[in-house]
């Protein structure tokens, strides 16, 4: 038996992949189905390059008033995505949903110092010094990772 036939997430192994994209929405959230890809990686040690935090992930927890810890629980017992999100829902305002997205879709490197500061993190901004918008980052640094000729 293989040991993809063994984890309790096949489909989340990220060292094989990478996890859905930011830009992904469930729930009525940008980046919660590459969260719950992570967290689910991180639940069965197949997190490969990706983490939790610090980052975007981290940002949506504290925003959504959740703890990491509680977010693997929920994680942990849900059997799929719907029940991860009637979770969610249950302890954040959905009404916050919106200005969430907002928040996360316009992060971004903020000037040529965090940039010098990420950039040893994201290798790929060396061929991409003109990206600024996390997102856009972290979809190519996804193709990176998984095919550098790309």
């Amino acid at each position: 038996m293989s040991e993809a036939t063994t984890l309790p997430y096949p489909d989340c192994d990220l060292r094989a992949h990478p996890p859905r994209s930011p830009r992904a929405t469930l729930g009525g959230l940008v980046l919660l189905p590459r969260t719950i890809d992570k967290m689910r990686a991180k639940l069965q040690g197949t997190l490969g390059y990706y983490k939790i935090g610090p980052g975007l992930s981290a940002y949506l927890l504290e925003w959504l008033g959740v703890s990491e810890d509680a977010f693997a629980d929920a994680v942990r017992n849900a059997a799929n995505d719907d029940e991860v999100v009637a979770w969610l829902t249950a302890r954040a305002d959905p009404g916050t949903f919106p200005a969430i997205n907002e928040r996360l879709l316009q992060r971004g490197i903020r000037d040529d110092e965090h940039f010098a500061q990420v950039l040893p993190h994201y290798p790929v901004l060396r061929e991409h010094p003109h990206l600024r918008n996390w997102f856009e980052i972290l979809e190519l640094d996804d193709q990176w990772i998984f095919d550098p000729s790309r």
